[in-house]
């Protein structure tokens, strides 16, 4: 049996409640086939680099599973016919691939009130934040080593520029026009 990646971009048509029941059904399909499932990822909504099937997000979610090679057709062909999957990938990996742990859903992001007492045109309040660390302070350098003078290299390229003398441009006879 040889390790595979699966990823499936659902459509955001099926919601928040239809997307895990679509991505067990692609699981159990992948199960009776013979394959064993190590992990899903699920992904969640995101924004879709272009718009598929004129969807502009859709629901990510990611297998990794273990199969013979030769079920990976029908695997790929059911995939292709569900009007619900607008894309898919199946990845072979490498044989010391290990697929990551199982990660926690994400939070959304925390925005920060805008100061009702703020008047239009103002900056709003500062928000407080917690400082982060100081870096460790580095090691200096052991003294046995002497500096070396520190060189202008542009008072060098003056110099250069300076001795190298360009050619007078030679004036260029243009005959003026007869006006016979």
């Amino acid at each position: 049996m040889r390790d595979y990646e699966l990823v499936v971009i659902v459509n955001p048509v099926v919601g928040d409640e239809g997307f895990p029941t679509t991505v067990e059904r692609i699981n159990n399909f992948i199960k009776d086939r013979g394959a064993e499932i190590k992990n899903v990822d699920h992904w969640g909504r995101r924004r879709l680099a272009y718009p598929i099937r004129r969807n502009l997000d859709g629901y990510y979610a990611v297998t990794y599973f273990s199969a013979e090679p030769q079920m990976i057709r029908p695997i790929e062909a059911n995939l292709d016919l569900a009007e619900d999957i607008l894309r898919h990938l199946v990845v072979k990996l490498d044989d010391d691939y290990a697929p990551p742990p199982p990660r926690a859903p994400r939070a959304e992001p925390v925005t920060a009130p805008i100061s009702e007492a703020a008047e239009p045109g103002t900056a709003p309040a500062a928000v407080a934040t917690a400082e982060p660390e100081a870096p460790a302070a580095e090691p200096e350098a052991p003294a046995s080593e002497p500096e070396a003078p520190a060189e202008a290299p542009e008072a060098e390229a003056a110099t250069d520029i300076e001795a190298v003398e360009a050619p007078e441009p030679e004036a260029a006879a243009v005959a003026a026009p007869d006006e016979n």
